[in-house]
Parts: C-alpha cells; sequence; structure tokens
C-alpha cells in the first residue's frame, strides 16, 4: 500500500501543471503573468501603442499600481459610468460591448488624469516667456525638420504650445514623484 501512494504521489506530481507563475510583488501586490497577458489584451483592445517587452510591461503595471495607492488616499477623484462611456465611445474602436476589466482600465486612466491635474496640474502656469523658448527651441526647429513652410507665427500656435509646455511639465512633475514613491516602496521583480 505504501508503495502505491508513493507511486500515485510521483505520478500526480509528473502531471502537475503551473497555472501561473508570480512576475512581480509591489508592497505585497502580486502581479502574475496572467495578469501581465490580460494587461497587454486590454491595452491592444483599447488601441495603445503596444509594449512588447514584458519587463517594461511589469514596469509600467507595478507603476499603476503605485499610483493607485496614492489616489486611493486623494479625495475627489470619483468617476461615473458616464465617465467611463464616454470616454469608451471617444477613443476605443467600437467592437461590440467592452469587458469589466476594459472598463476599469479606462476608469483608471480617467482618476489618473484627475489625479494629476488635481495634485499637480493647479500649479503648472506656462509664462509667456517659456512659451516663446518652446516656439524658438521646439517648435520652430520640427517645422524645419518637417519642411512646413510658411512657419506658423507664435500668435496662431499660442494655445497648442501653452498645451505643450503645461503636460511636459505635468509630465516631468509625474516622473519625479513616481521615482520618490518607487524609492519608499517594496518591490521585487522576477525573471
Amino acid at each position: 500500500m505504501k508503495r502505491a501512494v508513493v507511486f500515485l504521489s510521483f505520478a500526480l506530481t509528473l502531471h502537475a501543471e503551473l497555472l501561473d507563475r508570480m512576475v512581480a510583488v509591489v508592497d505585497g501586490h502580486i502581479i502574475t503573468a496572467s495578469d501581465v497577458r490580460q494587461e497587454r489584451e486590454i491595452s491592444m483592445r483599447l488601441g495603445d501603442k503596444p509594449i512588447e517587452d514584458d519587463k517594461a510591461l511589469v514596469q509600467h503595471m507595478i507603476d499603476n499600481y503605485l499610483i493607485e495607492t496614492q489616489i486611493a488616499d486623494f479625495p475627489g477623484v470619483d468617476v461615473t459610468d458616464a465617465d467611463v462611456d464616454a470616454e469608451l465611445k471617444n477613443s476605443v474602436p467600437n467592437e461590440g460591448v467592452p469587458s469589466d476589466a476594459v472598463r476599469e482600465k479606462v476608469r483608471l486612466r480617467i482618476r489618473m488624469r484627475k489625479y494629476f491635474e488635481l495634485r499637480f496640474g493647479q500649479f503648472i502656469r506656462p509664462s509667456d516667456e517659456d512659451i516663446r523658448n518652446y516656439y524658438n527651441n521646439v517648435f520652430v526647429p520640427a517645422a524645419k525638420e518637417r519642411n512646413v513652410n510658411p512657419i506658423p507665427p507664435l500668435d496662431q500656435v499660442t494655445d497648442l504650445i501653452r498645451s505643450n509646455v503645461f503636460q511636459e511639465s505635468l509630465n516631468h512633475e509625474i516622473t519625479i514623484w513616481l521615482e520618490a514613491i518607487r524609492r519608499r516602496s517594496s518591490i521585487e521583480v522576477f525573471q
């Protein structure tokens, strides 16, 4: 009998199959290989530029988790179903009813935008000098490189440039903030 149990145990071990594996742990939150696959599928469904490298995608998921934890402690970033529906209508190819996972991804994106606007955006005010510098040092050289002729004068593109300067400043603030959060967090990535 003992020999039969050992044999049965050995046979079951041979047929055991790995269903999922951990790829990262962030402050006790586990990210699995199936989470990475699902993230890739949702991103494709939403028409995002694909992140082919698994390491980069895992880092993106880690960052999103860290941001979500910060949003949870910040009031005023509620997102309604109507907000999600509007975003889906305006940005996602209509391929039937989106899954709950897709809706939640869109909800998170909206929450992140609102959070960043409340947390950082209200303090970013591009000055006239910032706009002139961007026009002279970024816009005009890029227009020349693309053979745009005539190059629009500053007064015609001021709003566009103000938006670009704002977004670049916001992205810079987010990057610095996120680096600080990463340093304070316990992050372990597995190969």
